[in-house]
């Protein structure tokens, strides 16, 4: 068994739940990992087929290819955004706290 984790709209889309249980057999990937999501949830596993969420394996964005085992820390990450404080695209204009 794994745990994903769930975030954002992720959650909203898998009814609130926090996070999925799901049986996973040995030397599985996180393509198999998308799979199990996409048959009980399909409208988060469009959203990954779509790059629209990634995937990250113990905290670092993961491939389809990527290994997963029972223990690993599996998370659905939405979009994001974020840089630097205290920059800016626009000459002139100061970032928060700079």
């Amino acid at each position: 068994m794994i745990t994903v984790k769930l975030f954002g709209m992720t959650k909203a889309l898998a009814e609130n739940q926090s996070s999925l249980i799901l049986a996973l057999g040995k030397n599985q990937s996180v393509k198999n990992v998308v799979e199990l999501v996409n048959k009980r949830y399909p409208k988060i596993g469009e959203l990954i087929y779509k790059k629209k969420i990634l995937v990250s394996v113990n905290q670092e964005i993961a491939h389809e290819d990527t290994k997963v085992q029972e223990g690993d820390e599996i998370a659905l990450v939405p979009p994001f955004a974020g840089g630097a404080i205290g920059t800016s695209a626009r000459p002139g204009v100061r970032g928060v706290g700079g």
